[in-house]
């Protein structure tokens, strides 16, 4: 996940985009609420223990210089801000329970979605013929004989890495081999 000047960018926000857009349009409301595990391998009490552990060991630096162990460098503004953290606080001054607050931040850093880049910007579109109205070994309607789609025009949210092309190219393969069949067969 990329956070950038508009948001959040990157393979996971590509991946995630499709699911916001359900839950906008479904609940229709324009914000989704959002939380990321910045440390997912560890878990809240290790955490607080590494966290707790590290910051005894440098008690003289400010703890927002301490947080470059775990937390990206740009995020670390907006997690003292919401931990109500000053940035120039050293261990030495560290309230109790604040540790905690920190940490849970950390595990469950939440965030706004309110919306997704234009379609002009698009890395990713949704939407296109159901999946249910076509033959899936055929790709053809069922609606309309005769008919086959693939690539795009259907409704498939392809994973970034080459997922799209792949299915593309695929589909295009089995529409265009059957679309032959069905026209040598009317001929």
């Amino acid at each position: 996940m990329i956070f950038t000047h508009f948001g959040v960018s990157g393979p996971v926000a590509l991946r995630c985009s499709q699911f916001i857009r359900k839950v906008q349009m479904k609940s229709g409301n324009p914000q989704v609420i959002m939380s990321i595990d910045l440390l997912p391998e560890l878990s809240p009490g290790a955490l607080e223990a590494q966290v707790q552990q590290v910051l005894e060991q440098e008690s003289r630096k400010a703890v927002k210089n301490i947080l470059k162990t775990w937390v990206p460098e740009r995020m670390i503004p907006l997690m003292m801000k919401r931990a109500e953290i000053s940035d120039d606080l050293t261990f030495h001054h560290f309230p109790k329970g604040m540790l905690s607050n920190l940490c849970g931040l950390m595990k469950a850093f939440t965030f706004r979605a309110d919306g997704t880049r234009s379609l002009k910007e698009a890395f990713v579109t949704g939407g296109g013929i159901h999946l249910k109205e076509i033959y899936p070994k055929t790709m053809e309607s069922k609606l309309l004989p005769g008919l086959f789609f693939c690539g795009e025009v259907l409704d498939i949210h392809g994973y970034t890495g080459g997922y799209n092309i792949t299915a593309a190219f695929s589909t295009g393969y089995t529409a265009g081999m059957h679309a032959a069949e069905y026209k040598h067969a009317k001929l």
